[in-house]
């Protein structure tokens, strides 16, 4: 390229530029919008206004005879007042009691993951679930771990990420033991998940059969006011179900961003203006934060501290490397989701970062929480730097400049 070529190619890009700081901060946005051609969320339908239906998916998410212990429910894990997360860094499955942080208190079992939220998950933007994905959509094709034939047996992928945690050990399952009471852990055994499929439905069918106390009563009653007969309740009946009651009891909703996008300008303060320019503009948030729901549902690494919790072996989380056995995936974790982002804290797959201000900042300045936080870390130092290397090359051209940008970035995230 001449040096004529490259002169006028600068005097167009300081032209720009120019032109761009020249524009109020709405018509900035203006341009944003029309750029990355965002739309407010447009929320799915009802999948049923059968009420019955609806009924009986409440009653299942707030039933603990699907626990293998019948001590915990999906309600105990996913609260209104912590965004329909639990408030923990990590879940406290079967064994525990209580909510919030109580769960902590009673010898509970702990899941070794941060909680996700249920809201708007009914959508069918949501193509990918759990942190590692292991519920994805695939060219309308439900993809799951109890075989193709059984998974498309459920209404979305939402009603088959549902009932997962049923067939989890530390979630609702329970854990093996010679002398346990657990009908439903015996009759599963060491199986793996696709065989658990039938072996959960066959035990939890029979367990209702012959259940005479209050809950399983009223679960009864629920199949029946759906016209559901007893005998067809598999795994597959009961994602269905609690799909639809989730849809129903946790919403899309829409944000004052969705406001502010449909032409509301007095929706976002200064600041929260401001702070949507950086999102979309020099903090480079929508690289994998786009769309509806602020996520592009693909997987990347942030360089997550592991901390002292884990699933897979020496306390470690592999993330989606444990779905796909490659190990370019080693450490990556599904983008999370942004609505309601400022009532799901703590944040994190295994909830490391107890504010908004700290996983913000450790997106583009990991080292500097890895020496506030030791203790996270402590006597695992030796691979911090496997997970800093890890970190996508996106985070690279996050150019946030001051304190005043991260609050105004702060302050637009709890519009969302």
């Amino acid at each position: 390229m001449n040096s004529l070529k490259r002169f006028l190619i600068l005097v167009f890009l300081l032209s720009f530029a120019s032109t761009i700081n020249a524009l109020s901060i709405d018509e900035k946005l203006d341009l944003i919008i029309k750029v990355h051609h965002l739309e407010p969320k447009q929320c799915a339908p009802n999948q049923t206004n059968n009420i019955f239906e609806i009924k009986a998916g409440k009653a299942l998410f707030e039933s603990k005879l699907l626990s293998g212990e019948k001590n915990i429910s999906c309600s105990d894990c996913h609260l209104k007042k912590f965004g329909s997360a639990d408030g923990l860094p990590i879940a406290v499955g079967t064994g525990a009691t209580g909510s919030g942080y109580e769960r902590f208190n009673h010898g509970g079992a702990l899941v070794q993951r941060n909680a996700l939220s249920l809201e708007g998950r009914a959508n069918p933007e949501f193509i990918s679930f759990f942190w590692d994905g292991k519920i994805q959509v695939e060219k309308d094709q439900i993809i799951a771990p109890y075989g193709k034939k059984r998974s498309a047996r459920f209404s979305n992928a939402l009603a088959a990420a549902s009932v997962l945690p049923i067939m989890e050990r530390d979630e609702l399952l329970g854990a093996k033991d010679l002398f346990s009471t657990n009908d439903i852990q015996r009759a599963v055994e060491d199986s793996v998940h696709h065989e658990r499929f039938d072996l959960v439905s066959n035990a939890i069918r029979e367990r209702l059969n012959n259940s005479t106390s209050n809950d399983g009563l009223f679960l009864k009653n629920a199949f029946s006011n759906a016209n559901i007969n007893l005998e067809d309740v598999d795994l597959a009946t009961i994602g269905n179900l609690l799909s639809v009651f989730i849809q129903s009891d946790f919403p899309c909703e829409l944000s004052r961003w969705d406001q502010y996008i449909s032409g509301k300008k007095e929706s976002l303060t200064q600041n929260e203006k401001n702070g949507a320019v950086i999102f979309y503009g020099k903090g480079r948030c929508a690289s994998c934060h786009q769309g509806t729901f602020l996520s592009d549902f693909s997987f990347h690494s942030i360089g997550t501290p592991q901390g002292k919790f884990g699933p897979h072996s020496r306390t470690r989380d592999i993330g989606r490397a444990a779905v796909t056995s490659n190990g370019s995936d080693l450490f990556k974790f599904r983008t999370p989701p942004l609505n309601n982002v400022a009532k799901t804290s703590p944040y994190g797959h295994n909830g490391v970062f107890k504010t908004l201000g700290e996983v913000v900042t450790h997106h583009y300045d990991p080292v500097s929480f890895y020496l506030k936080n030791p203790e996270i870390y402590e006597g695992d130092s030796f691979r911090t730097g496997k997970l800093i290397n890890s970190r996508d090359p996106l985070l690279s051209g996050i150019n946030l400049r001051s304190s005043q940008e991260l609050d105004d970035l702060i302050s637009f995230l709890k519009t969302l």
